[in-house]
């Protein structure tokens, strides 16, 4: 038996809501994407299915921030189906350099 590692599809681009889910063995995670769109899904290897709700969210939140790379701060609730929580994700935009000073 081979285990799938993480999976993304699509461009990527600006993060928009993440899902989180427990199952029997693990928590699974999907980050949306727009701007051109797209999502990475995948498991959360910490923490177990043992782990609270708050443990998952955050460690979903830190993957998010790896993949997304930038800083990132998601607001959770609850879905309607036990065990899974929907979370909108907002960011500021990475800083560009502006044009350099001569002084």
């Amino acid at each position: 038996m081979t285990r799938r590692g993480k999976h993304w599809r699509g461009g990527l681009g600006t993060p928009d809501m993440m899902v989180l889910f427990r199952t029997a063995n693990e928590w699974r995670y999907a980050l949306y994407f727009s701007d051109p769109g797209g999502v990475a899904d995948g498991r959360l290897p910490h923490p177990g299915p043992g782990g609270t709700p708050d443990e998952a969210q955050t460690a979903a939140r830190a993957k998010a921030q790896e993949i997304a790379g930038r800083p990132l701060t998601i607001s959770w609730r609850p879905d309607t189906a036990p065990a899974w929580w929907t979370g909108t994700v907002t960011t500021t935009p990475p800083e560009r350099p502006g044009p350099a000073s001569t002084a």
